[in-house]
Formats: C-alpha cells, structure tokens, sequence
C-alpha cells in the first residue's frame, strides 16, 4: 500500500525531473536563449496558474463529476487486524518514480525537440498532482486520517483510510 499523498508527491518530482532533463536536452541541442516577449509569457503562465488554481478547488468538492471528496469519504476503513500500515516512507525510501520518469521522458523529449515549448507540458500535471496531495493532505488532517491507495493489488486505485498514528515525543516513545 502506498499513502496517497506521497503517491502524488512521488509523480510531481519524477515529472520535474523529467522536465528538467527535457529543457536541458533542448537547451543543449539548440541553445539556450531568452523568451522573446517575457510579458507575454508571464501573462501565459499566470493564467495557467488561474486555471489550475480553480481547477484543484473545484476538485476539492463534493461536485459530482470533478470533486474529489466524495472518493475519499468512499474509502474502505483497513482492517486492524491486517497486516502492518507502512511507515512513513517518502522521503526516507522513494522519492521518484522510474517507470513515470522514463514515460514523460520519452514523450517529452522528441517533442521537445521538434518544439522547444512542449519540454514545459509535464508542469501541468505535475502541478495538478501537487494539487491533489493538498487536497487529500488537508482531508487528511480534517478528518484525522490516512488515505492509502493499493490496498488490493488488482485494483490500485482504490482508497482506504486508517487512523492516524500516535504522535511521538522528540526521544521517540509514545505521549503520556
């Protein structure tokens, strides 16, 4: 199983480092060089960012078509007397994903290259990823949960919820 949150987390950095290694590609192979009209560009970008922005909000509803919420509060509770909840293991363990960094590599790349612009697609969803962690993360500690996905491997998709773990004091044992 795999928490939900760093599910999404683990995509966003696999997608930017992709993208980094796009945008390196085609700085090597055709320069680098300065937008031509950067007002312009920066007016592209803010209205991405707007659409993006209001996008993640209206995911973060109960709307029936694009929310979220109502698939969070569908998760199936995990048994306690099931096998142990993985720790905490994001940053420790796996921050990336290789299969999805050689996936958007191998599409933006040649894109790239045929059109320097297209090294930027994987931002937008990779800033839709990061926009569903915030999402699930704030349902998260609303609710005092954690949302799992992978609970059966035939369907991943699929969301479970367990009680959130006791926090531990700075030496480590358990609160009073």
């Amino acid at each position: 199983m795999d928490r939900l949150v760093h599910h999404e987390l683990r995509a966003v950095v696999s997608v930017l480092a992709a993208t980094a290694v796009a945008l390196t590609t085609v700085g090597l192979v055709r320069g680098f060089s300065a937008p031509s009209e950067p007002g312009r560009l920066g007016l592209y970008v803010a209205g991405v960012l707007a659409f993006l922005l209001l996008w993640t909000l209206l995911k973060a509803t109960r709307l029936k078509w694009l929310g979220e919420i109502r698939d969070f509060e569908k998760a199936v509770p995990v048994e306690d007397t099931g096998p142990t909840l993985p720790a905490e293991r994001f940053l420790r363990d796996q921050p990336f994903s290789p299969r999805l960094f050689v996936l958007y590599l191998l599409f933006t790349v040649p894109l790239s290259l045929w059109e320097p612009w297209a090294a930027v697609l994987p931002l937008w969803s990779a800033l839709d990823w990061l926009g569903q962690a915030a999402t699930a993360a704030h349902w998260e500690r609303g609710h005092g949960v954690l949302l799992w996905r992978g609970r059966v491997a035939s369907r991943p998709w699929e969301l479970s919820v367990s009680r959130r773990p006791p926090t531990r004091t700075a030496t480590g044992a358990q609160p009073a």
